[in-house]
């Protein structure tokens, strides 16, 4: 497979492509680099509003229908999604609309009309979106997690915004945060398929992007973890299971136990033949499904497994998989490396064989990796670990007096549930 290729053009926005020549699809995404992290007190949600306008129409495309219809006539895809970090718009092509994909959406971005009107109708649209998580007891844990981690910073805060942030949000602030950071310099162009290096060049607006540079930026705040016991948030619901999503503060995208933690994430619980997986739902029956993830910021990043459990169980669940993840730090095998070490290559091979994927991962690691490591480098840095790295990351890591415990359901105290951490 060919390597990426990469240019940076006279505005300061970078262009990556990687050519793969099988392909029958081109996916082209473009990754700004800002999101809700980078949004201001009397802003939040800003971001996330502002990825939704850029779907509502342009000068040449003056409706969202104009929008989304020339790709999606083609059998395409078009989307988009808003992070803590970066604000991401992709679509999805055959080869031979790959002109009618990049034109799409280096419109969008340039030059949005963000219509009052629009934005009225949207505003609703997003505070209903936000609405929804309350009816799902999951996303509704999922985000309480985040606030009794992440407390105050902004991820401790739903992307979104709150019904508050968002009835608050205007043209001009929608307008100006665009302008602050929708910029060549912290844009990347990302390309997959087959399309070569060139053709990709010549389609960029060599005048895309061009707002005025703001002259100061505000940057991120940078997240101290100070945790020293066990916290635990229970909200209480009428509802049959109990939802437990459990956190630990991780490491960034460039820590040095960056894959040290992927790897124990995968012996854990991702996938059906992890530890979790089997000792929980096939040996005690305990759940229907269960599974960890991980997740890698600029700075911090955290581990989490997510669960449901019937609301007599509960308690048992907590303890079984406490005690799944204390074995990490002691009881690991050489064959379960070896696996994990399997899977994790695995899955970057088979990344390959979809353009999308292969967009996503290059312009992730530019914009946040400085570089695009080859596989071979990757591979490395994958082999470098053992039993023994591994489970030092786990005692560093996934200390009990790190851990983070939120709570939807049927839970009326705190103690049997402190009580049964301290008795492990």
């Amino acid at each position: 497979m060919a390597k990426h290729q990469k240019s940076i053009l006279d505005s300061g926005l970078r262009v990556i492509s990687q050519q793969l020549p099988g392909s029958e699809s081109v996916s082209i995404l473009i990754s700004v680099k800002t999101g809700s992290r980078n949004e201001q007190k009397d802003q939040y949600g800003v971001a996330h509003f502002a990825e939704h306008m850029l779907f509502k129409g342009t000068d040449k495309r003056p409706s969202p229908l104009l929008v989304s219809s020339p790709i999606e006539s083609t059998g395409g895809f078009l989307n988009a999604s808003t992070g803590y970090e970066s604000t991401n718009y992709w679509c999805k092509v055959p080869e031979n609309h790959f002109l009618t994909g990049i034109e799409t959406l280096q419109d969008m971005m340039q030059n949005s009309l963000l219509n009052e009107n629009e934005i009225n109708s949207e505003r609703g649209v997003i505070i209903e979106e936000i609405k929804t998580i309350e009816d799902y007891p999951d996303s509704k844990t999922a985000l309480n997690l985040d606030k009794l981690m992440w407390s105050d910073s902004a991820l401790g805060r739903d992307i979104a915004g709150s019904i508050q942030s968002v009835q608050n949000i205007t043209q001009e602030t929608i307008r100006t945060f665009i302008n602050n950071f929708y910029l060549p310099a912290n844009t990347v162009i990302s390309i997959a398929g087959n399309i070569d290096h060139d053709t990709s060049i010549q389609s960029i607006d060599q005048l895309f992007l061009t707002h005025t540079f703001p002259e100061t930026q505000p940057k991120i705040s940078p997240i101290k973890i100070v945790q020293n016991s066990v916290r635990l948030d229970i909200e209480k619901r009428d509802i049959e299971q109990i939802h437990i999503h459990l956190g630990y503060p991780g490491v960034s995208i460039t820590h040095p136990d960056r894959y040290a933690m992927d790897m124990l994430n995968v012996i854990l619980g991702d996938g059906m033949s992890s530890r979790l997986f089997q000792e929980i739902r096939e040996r005690l029956g305990l759940v229907y499904d269960i599974e960890s993830g991980i997740t890698h910021l600029q700075d911090v990043g955290d581990f989490r497994i997510t669960l449901a459990v019937d609301k007599n169980k509960y308690i048992a669940a907590i303890k079984a998989i406490l005690t799944e993840v204390e074995s990490l730090k002691t009881g690991l095998e050489d064959s379960e490396v070896v696996r994990a070490k399997q899977i994790l290559k695995g899955r970057m091979r088979l990344r390959m064989d979809d353009s999308q994927a292969v967009s996503a991962w290059n312009a992730h690691q530019e914009l946040f990796n400085k570089q695009i490591h080859r596989e071979s480098v990757i591979k490395e840095s994958i082999d470098k670990n053992d039993v023994s790295t591994l489970q030092k990351a786990a005692f560093q890591y996934l200390d009990v007096s790190k851990l983070n415990i939120a709570i939807v359901g049927d839970v009326v105290s705190k103690e049997p549930i402190l009580h049964s951490i301290a008795n492990l």
